[in-house]
């Protein structure tokens, strides 16, 4: 049973896996898990399509809340210091599926350069290592930045799995210990025409609430974790372009003047243009791929911090209130320090 559940969720969270995974491959795994580069109709898989109806409907819920109860500064601070997070799970869902190829050629340059870099530090019959070896350090360093990714995405993986839990969990517990409310618990706070229905509207209602955020914890980890990999990509690599670049003239064993080493030096040089190269097309496509992102992140962040400031000053809120406020403040201010501590870290490297 345990091995079952074992095998399901290494499928599912390809980064719980033990053995070394290479980084792409956990990358695109967390992709295909949202169900959105699948090979049916429109690029997308029947599940993620319900999924994806669910998720917009609830956000179109809380905007609808936000415009009925405009005259309600605390119900609309409330709707949206919620929409701020889900907002952003919409516009990641539309970023990785507009720009698929965008993504897909991003991939498919870290692949290769990879794949090169292994070719030739096994290839220990090649003139061109022959004398100093200076490659021996490749696989190290990938396997490095590769663990380092994989502590990262669970460290993601984790936070937004609680965050989801959390926030599901936290009405129904607040429900249950305010013994005779009038009205049922909600997971998000938007509007829910639904529950004139009765019982059985009221189910549904919820059930689509349940789906859109788990779907969006889906969304925000794939998108993170693909953003975030590439970024610990590139700084990794240019740590080892710098190393390749110091031992172009080789480690200085043998001082004698040499074709061989002429020769050996030229093809090294053409060898860590080619990585600069492919780092820079890499580097463009991240970039073109996140400036709006990234724009909109501070934008947001910003709002969902005073929103909540305004709510704790305006309104005295029980435990379970204040733990679902804070953790989707938290939420967006992780992954805006995730983005800035890295996109820090890229540029350091680069320049």
């Amino acid at each position: 049973m345990k091995y079952g559940i074992g095998i399901h969720l290494g499928r599912c969270l390809p980064v719980m896996k033990s053995e070394n995974a290479k980084l792409v491959n956990t990358i695109q795994r967390l992709i295909w898990n949202t169900g959105i580069w699948s090979n049916q109709s429109m690029g997308l898989h029947w599940l993620a399509k319900l999924a994806i109806v669910c998720f917009i409907s609830t956000n179109f819920t809380q905007i609808a809340a936000m415009i009925i109860e405009r005259n309600d500064p605390e119900r609309v601070f409330e709707c949206f210091s919620v929409l701020s997070f889900c907002g952003m799970g919409v516009l990641k869902l539309f970023n990785l599926y507009l720009n698929k190829e965008r993504w897909l050629f991003i991939f498919s340059q870290i692949t290769f350069l990879e794949t090169k870099q292994l070719k030739d530090a096994r290839d220990i019959h090649c003139n061109e290592y022959d004398s100093d070896n200076e490659e021996e350090y490749v696989s190290p360093y990938i396997q490095r930045y590769t663990r380092k990714h994989a502590y990262t995405s669970s460290l993601l993986v984790t936070l937004y799995s609680v965050t989801a839990v959390i926030f599901i969990v936290t009405p129904f517990v607040e429900y249950a210990l305010q013994h005779g409310s009038d009205t049922y618990p909600h997971i998000l706070p938007g509007w829910a025409p639904l529950d004139a229905g009765g019982f059985g509207g009221y189910f549904v209602s919820v059930l689509l609430e349940v789906i859109g955020s788990i779907y969006c914890v889906f969304v925000h980890v794939a998108f993170d974790c693909t953003a975030v990999g590439i970024m610990i990509f590139i700084c990794g690599q240019f740590v080892m372009l710098r190393q390749s670049t110091g031992n172009i003239g080789g480690k200085g064993r043998d001082p004698r003047i040499s074709t061989t080493r002429n020769i050996q030096a030229r093809l090294r040089i053409k060898k860590t243009h080619g990585s600069h190269i492919i780092l820079c097309n890499v580097i463009d496509e991240l970039a073109t791929s996140l400036r709006t992102i990234l724009g909109v992140y501070f934008l947001v962040a910003t709002l969902t911090v005073c929103a909540v400031a305004v709510r704790l000053n305006t309104r005295t809120l029980s435990l379970m209130q204040l733990v679902s406020l804070l953790q989707y403040m938290c939420g967006t201010l992780t992954q805006l320090f995730l983005f800035c501590r890295y996109g820090d870290a890229v540029f350091h490297e680069v320049t």
